[in-house]
């Protein structure tokens, strides 16, 4: 928030509005229901939350004894009892300071501190400076290196940058930017008619411009309002939507954006984990020829070769664990190439999911690039697809023990935050898969009779929905909620004080414990949702 908004007594359906925004800086006197329309959308945090905070504290109700431009300055006094508000209006760093009994209290924007504000300069006024010294004070300015804007701006500071522009630097063209301004009458220069404007057309600050007579460098459509008053509140609407619209488009598209780095990435680690796994087909065939040839044969070997059970005449040379037998060997082979089928299985499933999310996200970035409209974006506004709340597939999962208690599992990192800190509640038990990547489960205790059956049958859903489903035994995190903390590192991460563990085979829900559908509007706890 940029801005402050004051009451005047005896104008209930006006406001006075300071905004040290960049791009809107300056003072407005606006219709009430605008005000109120305009000042939804940011909300003040940090130095402007405790400028705010001063300001009403020292303002509210004190009587305005005046509202006055520094002479030669681009910056404007207003003093109410004994608290003063000074706006600088520079393009660079605008800012609205309060300053009570002439010490500094707070400041809006983002520029420095306005206060204490400069001496007066009549004489750099655009009216009052001799042309030739300001021919000599922009050929000195520029001989200093400053452009050619910042020059004109150096020597007579009042006209700002826009006007500025329109100047050479010389005293002839001073003189005849002088009579322009001598005609001077409100004028908005925008993109297009106001019946055609959409927020995208109003975003970037060259879009709209008020100013005293068309410039050549602005939007190439010209309206005249009929008084300054009525101009300045048409460009702060129209300026506010545009920044609105480009804070929203910049939103979406960096959630958006990350969502699609974080498909790349998945889909090139999930490619890796793939191409890394080892051929079971091989493992079998090695298992099945060391069965054909455990015979006579003692554990204590690292190495053995066998006939291949599948090419006559062709030997393998298999590798052993010599603290085992030549039996214990082959079935560690049989079990090893029993949980690589299951691992590429589940990897293969991952990666088709993830290559068809891909499309959907560009698709998105796509369509915030081309929104017109706030509205537009906010379906994009997360970075992922806006989910109804009557879809079962938003929210957490939720299945049931044997014995009727409720688990609850998070699909990914902010699910699991939520479900973790907002859902569960102290006494709850919450398991993870340990030393894996993968979802929070929460199992309802709320009577304190959890089983060891569920205790069992939530560790091989934690372990499932973990990125360790394709061991044979998972460790599993077990604890009470109140003895996990948010972590460092971003959603999802915990601290846990202290858990029991429990191994378990990973073992998926579906079809062995009953799974209840998200009911509409409604998550695992009552509340509203921010």
């Amino acid at each position: 928030m940029s801005a402050a908004v004051l009451e005047v007594g005896g104008w209930r359906d006006r406001r006075l509005w300071l905004d040290a925004g960049r791009g809107t800086a300056g003072v407005y006197w606006v219709p009430r229901e605008l005000a109120r329309g305009l000042e939804g959308p940011v909300p003040a945090t940090g130095r402007a939350r405790q400028a705010l905070l001063h300001l009403r504290k020292h303002v509210d109700g004190a009587r305005v004894a005046s509202l006055e431009r520094v002479p030669g300055e681009r910056m404007v006094v207003l003093a109410a009892g004994d608290a003063s508000l000074v706006l600088r209006l520079s393009g660079s760093a605008p800012a609205l300071g309060l300053a009570v009994e002439g010490e500094a209290l707070g400041t809006l924007g983002e520029g420095p501190s306005p206060f204490p504000p400069p001496p007066a300069s009549p004489d750099r006024e655009w009216d009052r400076v001799p042309p030739e010294a300001f021919e000599a004070a922009v050929a000195a300015s520029r001989a200093d290196g400053r452009s050619l804007v910042r020059a004109v701006l150096a020597a007579c500071p009042g006209l700002g940058p826009a006007l500025a522009r329109e100047t050479d630097g010389t005293a002839a063209s001073l003189v005849a930017l002088r009579e322009r301004l001598y005609a001077a009458s409100p004028t908005l220069l925008v993109p297009a008619p106001r019946d055609a404007w959409h927020d995208a057309l109003l975003a970037g600050p060259a879009a709209v411009a008020l100013a005293p007579f068309p410039l050549a460098a602005w939007g190439p459509t010209v309206l005249h309002p009929a008084s300054w008053l009525e101009g300045g509140a048409v460009f702060l609407e129209a300026r506010w939507r545009g920044l609105g619209f480009e804070r929203g488009r910049r939103a979406a598209l960096d959630g958006v954006r990350r969502e699609i780095r974080r498909l790349e990435q998945l889909e090139a680690n999930l490619g890796h984990d793939l191409s890394g796994l080892p051929d079971e087909g091989d493992l079998r065939r090695r298992a099945e020829a060391l069965l054909a040839s455990a015979r006579g044969r003692e554990a204590g070997h690292e190495t053995v070769e066998v006939d291949d059970p599948y090419e006559a005449g062709r030997r393998l040379v298999v590798s052993l664990d010599p603290r085992l037998s030549v039996l214990a060997n082959a079935e560690r082979m049989f079990d090893k190439a029993r949980r690589t089928e299951r691992a590429r299985h589940q990897i293969a499933l991952r990666l088709r999911e993830t290559r068809s999310l891909l499309p959907s996200a560009r698709e998105r970035e796509v369509a915030v690039l081309d929104a017109r409209d706030l509205r537009d974006l906010a379906p994009h506004a997360g970075g992922e697809p806006a989910r109804d709340a009557s879809d079962p597939g938003a929210g957490p999962r939720h299945y049931l023990t044997t014995r009727g208690l409720s688990v609850l599992v998070g699909r990914n990192a902010r699910e699991n935050h939520h479900l973790t800190f907002r859902v569960a509640k102290a006494e709850d038990l919450w398991l993870h898969a340990r030393d894996a990547p993968g979802s929070h489960v929460v199992l309802r205790d709320n009577e304190g009779r959890a089983g060891a059956d569920d205790l069992r049958e939530a560790a091989e859903v934690a372990a499932f929905f973990s990125e360790a489903r394709g061991e044979a035994l998972v460790d599993v995190h077990v604890t009470r909620r109140k003895h996990v903390r948010p972590a460092k590192g971003g959603p999802g991460r915990v601290f846990v004080a202290h858990s029991d563990t429990l191994r378990v085979a990973p073992r998926d829900p579906e079809g062995r414990l009953r799974h209840l559908p998200r009911r509409p509007g409604r998550g695992g706890r009552r509340g509203r949702v921010r």
